[in-house]
């Protein structure tokens, strides 16, 4: 390969890199401070003048989720992605913390706005409460990942250690600070409904009233968000749009835009996320994004009607699900 033809997809990868910084951050300092060289060299690198090593191109690589595959064969068509799995090696405190680490940038830059369209109701949301938050955490510990040191447990609140229920409420009070539009539809509830009956049928819970009481405290978070939703903030303050869209949602899907930036997060098999910057995706995923709130209503600030309508029918639905709970108790 020519010192030309390097040269200019050093260029490219140099300039994705600088992409990736808040326009608060010196990317020449930063460059230095990862490739452990003097300010001078890291300016050599930038100008073309020195090649960067391939330990050098894969360690920017790995800190920034560039994908150097995508520089040499581009293809709207073809999207590296960068890939988060929760196991029993990839552990629940380091999924916590890797989200986190996104959270405490997007939140940090001056711009910032995040769109989630939302087949469940985003994990954030539950993380606010710590009943629903540490139900979750417990389901996703036993039931998904079948980690061995909780398949012998019964759920009860101290199951999950404090220090990762302080790490999920870290990433709602991150989340609140940054403005979001969601796109619910009815089904947002469902998987947690189902998650408790479950457990219910099961005998999971410590306590035989537990499900009533989750079923409660989801009653109680959708009343919180009802009430942001009319003041149009979160309880940071932060702009908060509501959308609901009659149609079901497909997936959990979440583009974050960041002043000269944007990236892309999937949600599938309940926890997993596929996180991509490649701007011919982000372009894709933005259009179908506003075609969505195009076809969807707003229940925000003034739609008292929509949105009484809306949280209502969800608050039905529990207390429905509260009343089966409760004629089966006798046969549990």
């Amino acid at each position: 390969m020519s010192q030309t033809i390097t040269t200019s997809i050093q260029s490219v990868f140099l300039e994705q890199v600088r992409n990736r910084l808040s326009d608060k951050i010196s990317f020449v300092d930063k460059l230095a401070e990862l490739l452990n060289v003097s300010r001078d060299s890291a300016y050599r690198r930038i100008r073309g003048e020195t090649v960067l090593s391939l330990d050098e191109a894969k360690k920017l690589c790995d800190h920034y989720g560039v994908s150097l595959d995508a520089l040499m064969a581009p293809s709207i068509n073809t999207t590296l992605f960068h890939h988060r799995a929760m196991s029993t090696t990839y552990t629940l405190d380091m999924w916590l913390h890797s989200v986190g680490t996104n959270l405490q940038y997007i939140s940090s830059c001056e711009h910032k706005h995040m769109t989630f369209s939302a087949r469940d109701m985003p994990t954030f949301q539950h993380f606010r409460l710590p009943e629903l938050s540490a139900f979750k955490m417990f389901f996703w510990l036993k039931t998904v990942i079948k980690d061995p040191d909780y398949s012998s447990l019964l759920y009860k609140l101290e199951a999950i250690p404090s220090h990762i229920q302080q790490a999920a409420h870290k990433l709602w009070l991150l989340y609140a600070t940054v403005p979001s539009i969601e796109i619910w539809s009815e089904e947002a509830i469902n998987e947690t409904l189902k998650q408790i009956g479950y457990y219910h049928e099961c005998r999971f819970f410590a306590d035989k009233q537990q499900a009533i009481s989750l079923c409660n405290r989801l009653i109680d978070l959708i009343m919180i968000i009802k009430t942001e939703a009319r003041l149009g903030k979160k309880s940071d303050g932060a702009e908060y749009q509501l959308y609901v869209n009659e149609l079901l949602i497909a997936n959990n899907t979440v583009l974050a835009c960041m002043e000269n930036q944007r990236i892309v997060y999937i949600n599938y098999n309940t926890l997993n996320l596929l996180t991509t910057h490649e701007k011919s995706f982000c372009d894709k995923t933005e259009s179908y994004l506003n075609n969505l709130i195009k076809n969807s209503i707003l229940i925000s600030n003034s739609a008292e009607k929509e949105r009484n309508k809306f949280f209502n029918k969800m608050k039905a639905r529990i207390e429905d699900f509260k009343n089966k709970i409760n004629a089966t108790q006798g046969l549990l």
